[in-house]
């Protein structure tokens, strides 16, 4: 202090100078006195109150919420700390220093500013002209899910997935907005960062020539990446978006995300967690005293039959003319049996243990995991265990360079168990079907401990499928390395290289304890099969920004290279057991020995680009386009030009919406043509060895024609015309989209028969055409925001409609077809329920018999034939929806997720087989044969003994009638997900930094209307369901 001002000081009066102390000190006197404060919330941009604010004294759990008008009132201490949070909006922090607190909040527009992937680059959702839908895997459980297309069920709407088996690892069927290809398979484009992948795995099948079954593997090829290091997934659905990966987009693209390191101190997470498996309830067989009862039942109704003994004729059957196979002691003594089916089911176990390691500076981001993945299935003799490895590191390489590489490295070890269906008689039943057909009072051994037989002696025994191995190795390997140089602030050059091998080793041996009826003597088989990808890109990316306008732009071109190669070998007739299928080279059967070879290879070159231009932020214009070439597409016709254009106009930043309750408001529109590749190898002329020749007296394979050119063969192209409309109301807590669409497929692939003296009966060409029309419609609500209680949901809807436009005019439609008919109508005789006596059998069924099927003459003429023949229904769902909903309670979360579809016609499902049972060699089968009508059952609905002889004469496809034909529903509880979290103060001492218990169950319950086994379940013979019950626990260090 200097001297002037000292002197001040004490110039200064003693009464001002005590007046100014008590003035600066007057807060401190007051600190820690309780005011109530009261005040108002406002949107900074719109003046208007914001209701439901979450208003909380800081350190504490003291809070409330602002009401409708956005007033608050709230007890508090002078200094204490007020927080401001709400949805859509920045928190804010504010010193309690007067009774009243008036406060503005202002929006965070980073939701809004969310980034997508949309090929090629990223766009923040609200300046995407196209239909994207983006989900973040950490918002899905991922226990008991063995890969990630298994977890997206109902999750988005327009994107339909369909698990035909329980299967562990299994596939899922996929498409996008219907599937309008008839030859095509509907699945749309799988992107791994930013790559296209191969989307058929390489597991080699088992011959089933010898064999009989195919040995139940249908794995996807997503079961190689663990869930857990996929940070998202977008749905790319319109044309006009995914026109920029031209032919390969004709159904869709699916971006998949894997993880990156982020900048901060390095953190670990663990998880592990433990699962059971419950077998839930599967197809009903007959126990041991049924199968008698039922057996003797039938065969006597047969026996009726066979001599047209009343019913089926006038005279009555004599006293004593049936002897019944089993006496009246045999099934009295019988008991349950053997339960052959609920033998081969047990209770499945699933231990996972995830490991992820994240680190990351300005320079260097590092993410890497382990995932180890065990599951012994509940169908016995099955199992499924992964090792997966993943390290993706990101390198700044100085101010212009940097390098993204991302690898994964992973292993499936399975054990098959034989389900599905066969390409045979008895002799090659699978393993369940075995076990359907297998007597129940037979025991599995016989007394020297040699597997029984059946009556049906070409059976084999149940479990003697226990003693088959059937293993199955697959590796696969991928590397994305990506290199991105700044040439400019506006211009960056980015070059994409990938590999991608999988290589699947199948190794199948049944030893002769088996006692096949077929291979006796045992038979290995072994089989290898590689798929390779290459891929290799460059882009210029442009972005500019001007005072009322932004440009951004993508210029590129690639090379696409897909190979695969395969080796299997069968071998049958083994003296020994004891070398397994170690030494295959003595089998001795060499007339069915088979060896088998392949090889594929396809190019494909391209160039790209893409133009969006935005103005003030409102209105936004896209264009694509994409210049296709392949290897395997014809000469004429090799290169194919896709374009896509859309436009938005962000209608919420008019200012006549300014002040209103709208915080999200976008128009959408867009058009584009994409390529679709179906059954392209087709277009060449081929040879195949086939037949023989003889030469003198020596006999030669021969060379023939097999497959005949079409050099004007081309590409079907997809015409997509998508309306949008993205809205959010009170600051989103209200948000959804409203999509219409049409989607139309031109230049359709087909096979055109030739005249009957060509060596060839027919070739590929393009004709016809087909058209879709649907709506998607997704809502997302936050219900109840508060500080310690949360309540959000979601829900999903899709409906469309598919039919012919045109249809290929060398081939004659049926009378009852129709030429723009819907794509999978179907048609067949109308039935009226069964015929129970002679009297019943109709004029125009002359010569039917009681317990025969009622078909309906529909013209009245007297005669079933063609002209009866009617569209009987349209195979799919009608609607696919799917529902979520999320609750939190303070460290508390529940989230629950179910999905379902209607209006799917399905038939009864699995019919009993009366032949089977009835003759004399009897086999098992449903409970279901106590309703088929018989002379002692005369109120069975399912058709009796006695053949039809009007069946055969059904001219529609497979002989089809609506016996039985329902619509069907059902609501499936997906999951539902119990978790804590441990509360853990900053500067805690213990060594973790999150702690996390979780309980999950999947595949909770089923509603339907379906009287079959399963409404999703449409394979023959399907793997059986569980339900997963999971106890885990996440550790963070």
């Amino acid at each position: 202090m200097n001297e002037n001002q000292h002197n001040y000081l004490v110039k200064i009066p003693p009464i001002k100078l005590c007046f100014l102390l008590i003035v600066f000190f007057m807060p401190y006197f007051f600190y820690g006195q309780e005011l109530n404060v009261k005040g108002k919330i406002l949107d900074l941009k719109t003046n208007q109150p914001i209701p439901g604010v979450n208003v909380i004294i800081k350190g504490t759990t003291n809070g409330t919420n602002s009401n409708f008008d956005g007033e608050y009132t709230i007890d508090a201490n002078l200094g204490d700390v007020l927080q401001f949070s709400y949805l859509g909006f920045k928190q804010k922090e504010i010193i309690v220093a007067k009774n009243e607190l008036n406060v503005l909040l202002e929006e965070d527009v980073s939701q809004l500013d969310e980034v997508v992937v949309i090929g090629y680059g990223t766009s923040s959702i609200k300046e995407t002209t196209g239909s994207v839908a983006n989900i973040k895997v950490s918002d899905i459980q991922q226990v008991a899910n063995t890969s990630v297309d298994q977890m997206l069920q109902g999750r988005v709407a327009g994107l339909n997935l369909g698990l035909s088996t329980a299967q562990p690892g299994a596939r899922v069927s996929a498409n996008i907005r219907a599937d309008i290809s008839p030859r095509g398979s509907g699945e749309p484009l799988y992107v791994v960062d930013g790559v296209p992948i191969i989307n058929n795995s390489p597991e080699p099948g088992l011959n089933s020539s010898d064999l009989g079954f195919f040995g139940g593997v249908d794995r996807s090829p997503l079961s190689t990446i663990n869930p857990a290091d996929i940070e998202s997934v977008d749905v790319i659905k319109d044309a006009s978006t995914t026109a920029i990966y031209g032919s390969a987009a004709a159904n869709g693209v699916i971006f998949i995300t894997t993880k990156q390191g982020k900048v901060g101190r390095t953190t670990v997470d663990y998880r592990v967690s433990t699962s059971v498996q419950n077998p839930k309830d599967y197809l009903e067989f007959l126990d041991a005293e049924d199968f008698m009862r039922q057996h003797n039942r039938l065969a006597f109704d047969r026996y009726l039959f066979d001599n047209k003994y009343a019913p089926y004729g006038a005279q009555n059957a004599p006293i004593d003319g049936f002897s019944p196979f089993f006496t009246q002691s045999d099934v009295n003594n019988a008991g349950a049996g053997t339960d052959y089916v609920n033998g081969l089911i047990r209770t499945g176990f699933i231990q996972e243990h995830n490991l992820s390691i994240n680190s990351g500076s300005e320079n260097t981001k590092i993410f890497s995991s382990f995932n180890y993945y065990d599951n012994d299935a509940i169908l016995k003799n099955s199992d499924f265990q992964r090792y997966t490895a993943r390290f993706n590191i990101t390198q700044k390489l100085g101010e212009r360079f940097n390098l993204n590489v991302k690898t994964n490295l992973s292993q499936i070890n399975s054990n098959n168990a034989s389900t599905g269906s066969n390409s045979g008689g008895s002799e090659k039943y699978n393993m369940l079907q075995a076990a359907y057909a297998f007597a129940p009072n037979i025991s599995p051994r016989e007394a020297d401990g040699s597997y029984s037989r059946t009556y049906n002696n070409l059976i084999t025994n149940p479990f003697a499928f226990f003693e088959i191995e059937d293993k199955l190795r697959t590796n696969r390997f991928s590397i994305t390395p990506k290199l991105d140089v700044k040439l400019f602030d506006e211009l960056t050059l980015s070059m994409v290289g990938s590999m991608d091998r999988t290589t699947s080793t199948r190794r199948f041996f049944m030893p002769s304890i088996v006692e096949n009826a077929q291979l006796p003597e045992g038979v290995a088989q072994l089989a290898t099969n590689r798929n390779d990808a290459y891929t290799g890109e460059a882009y210029f990316s442009y972005s500019k920004t001007f005072k009322n306008s932004s440009l951004s732009a993508v210029l590129g071109a690639g090379v696409y290279k897909t190979l695969g190669d395969g080796f299997s070998l069968q071998a049958v007739g083994f003296f020994t057991d004891a070398l397994g299928a170690d030494n295959v080279g003595i089998a001795d059967q060499l007339l069915r020995n088979k060896q088998n070879s392949f090889r594929f290879e396809t190019t494909r070159l391209s160039q790209f680009a893409r133009v969006n231009y935005t103005i003030n932020g409102k209105y936004i214009i896209n264009g694509v386009v994409r210049r296709d070439g392949a290897s395997n597409i014809a000469n004429n016709n090799k290169w194919g030009v896709f374009p896509g254009i859309s436009a938005a106009w962000r209608i919420s930043e008019e200012p006549f919406l300014e002040n209103s309750k709208v915080s999200n408001l976008k128009l959408r529109v867009g058009y584009g043509e994409v390529g679709n590749v179906v059954l392209a190898n087709n277009a060449f002329q081929l040879y195949s060895i086939n037949g023989e020749f003889t030469f003198g007296n020596t006999v030669q394979p021969g060379v023939v024609l097999s497959q005949i050119e079409n050099p004007d063969f081309k590409w079907e192209t997809n015409i997509g015309i998508d309306i949008g409309l993205d809205f959010g109301f009170f600051n989103d807590r209200i948000n959804g989209t409203l999509e219409l669409y049409e989607k139309k497929s031109n230049d359709l692939i087909d096979f055109d028969p030739l005249p009957s003296n060509n060596a060839v009966g027919r070739v590929v060409t393009n004709v016809g055409s087909t058209r879709a029309r649907g709506i998607d419609i997704a809502l997302n609500t936050t219900n109840i925001l508060t500080n310690n209680f949360e309540w959000s949901t979601n829900f999903t809807f899709s409906t469309s409609r598919s039919e012919w436009v045109s249809r290929n005019p060398s081939i004659t439609l049926p009378e009852y077809v129709g030429e723009n008919d819907q794509l999978g109508d179907f048609y067949g005789w109308e039935t009226d329920g069964i015929i129970k006596s002679l009297e019943e059998v109709p004029n125009y069924m002359a010569g039917a018999f009681p317990g025969n099927v009622r078909f309906v003459d529909q013209n009245d003429d007297g005669i079933l034939d063609v002209k009866d023949v009617v569209k009987l229904g349209t195979w799919g769902p009608r609607v696919n929806f799917g529902f979520g909903t999320n609750f939190r309670y303070k460290n508390f979360t529940l989230t629950a997720f179910a999905y379902g579809n209607a209006g799917v016609p399905r038939g009864f499902g699995f019919y009993p087989d009366s032949f089977r049972i009835s003759n004399s060699t009897p086999s098992n089968t449903l409970t279901s044969v106590k309703d088929i009508w018989s002379f002692d059952n005369p109120n069975g609905f399912l058709p009796g003994i006695a053949s039809n002889p009007y069946s055969g004469n059904n001219p529609a496809e497979e002989g089809r009638t609506d016996f039985l034909l329902e619509k069907t529903s059902f609501l499936r509880i997906k999951n539902i997900n119990l978790a804590y979290s441990l509360p853990i103060a900053d500067g805690s001492k213990l060594p973790f930094n999150k702690l996390r218990f979780f309980v999950d169950l999947q595949n909770v319950a089923l509603f339907t209307n379906y009287d079959g086994f399963d409404p999703e379940m449409d394979v023959t013979n399907p793997y059986p369901q569980a339900l997963s019950s999971t106890l885990g626990v996440d550790i963070q260090f």
